[in-house]
């Protein structure tokens, strides 16, 4: 079964860049939508997505 995490940090740009540079595959490249976050998302090596997200005003 699938598993997704959806966390909060300072940065998204440079915890996407870092997930990537730990070894991640890129989901999506952080974008801002119509909601108050920026968001991207990397799957680890186990399988797990990761949404990364900062929000903004």
């Amino acid at each position: 079964m699938p598993s997704y995490v959806h966390i909060y940090v300072p940065d998204v740009e440079a915890a996407y860049r870092r997930a990537l540079a730990a070894g991640a595959k890129s989901v999506q490249v952080p974008v801002k939508k119509d909601d108050a976050d920026k968001r991207g998302g990397v799957k680890d090596a186990g399988g797990t997505t990761w949404w990364i997200a900062t929000q903004v005003e």
